[in-house]
């Protein structure tokens, strides 16, 4: 059995009946970027033009993609009222005091 090496690792890829990668060639992706890049210029530069809503919706999107997800997560706190509320009956024709149940 042959040892594998760079060389017969070359010629086993010009071999290779898989194709070329799929990668979009550098010349889409720069004319992407630059897309990108001008829409984003023209957004900084007309800001002042934005309505609030528009505003809001905008900063919404870009958040999306800038700030990370954060998971739904129960305090100590939140358990505590939790069972309060399972112990009252400040809900007597609801099984169920809050809306996660």
């Amino acid at each position: 059995m042959s040892k594998f090496t760079s060389q017969t690792a070359r010629e086993a890829g010009r071999k290779s009946k898989r194709g070329p990668s799929k990668r979009l060639e550098p010349n889409i992706e720069e004319k992407i970027k630059l897309l990108y890049q001008d829409v984003l210029d023209d957004l900084l530069l007309n800001s002042k033009d934005l309505s609030p809503t528009e505003k809001i919706k905008l900063l919404s999107h870009l958040s999306s993609y800038i700030l990370p997800k954060m998971k739904p997560t129960r305090d100590e706190f939140t358990m505590e009222r939790i069972k309060e509320w399972e112990n009252s009956k400040a809900f007597p024709n609801m099984d169920s005091p809050h809306p996660t149940r």
